[in-house]
């Protein structure tokens, strides 16, 4: 039993991930290989990584070697990714962005739902 879920619906052209339970260094992994395969399958291009209900974050060193160490690639670089987050993890999420882009994992945060949906749907790249 996992201390995570990830429920995936569609939104038109957008594949909404939600994310729920605890964020941890145990489970990182697993939930970024559960959300890796759901994307594949979607076949999708647009993706709303809803994080706002998640409990806990990781560290700032969790998070780099998270994303240095997933064997993430092939990630479809033609993805455009928003991810959604609560206003208590601002900070975090300002980290989350730059360590992502560093890592080849290019992703933009928001705390607004609607915000999010309208980047995604804009014309062009992320």
């Amino acid at each position: 039993m996992t201390d995570f879920d990830i429920r995936a619906a569609r939104d038109g052209d957008v594949l909404v991930a939600v994310f729920s339970g605890e964020s941890n260094a145990r489970n990182s992994r697993e939930m970024a290989r559960r959300y890796l395969e759901l994307l594949k399958a979607s076949g999708l291009k647009k993706v709303l990584a809803d994080l706002s209900a998640l409990e806990g974050r990781l560290s700032a060193g969790e998070t780099y070697f998270l994303l240095r160490d997933l064997p993430l690639k092939p990630v479809p670089h033609d993805v455009k990714t928003a991810v959604l987050e609560d206003e208590r993890w601002r900070e975090y999420a300002s980290f989350f962005e730059s360590t992502s882009a560093n890592a080849g994992v290019p992703l933009r945060c928001f705390f607004d739902r609607a915000a999010a949906l309208a980047w995604l749907r804009e014309p062009g790249p992320g």
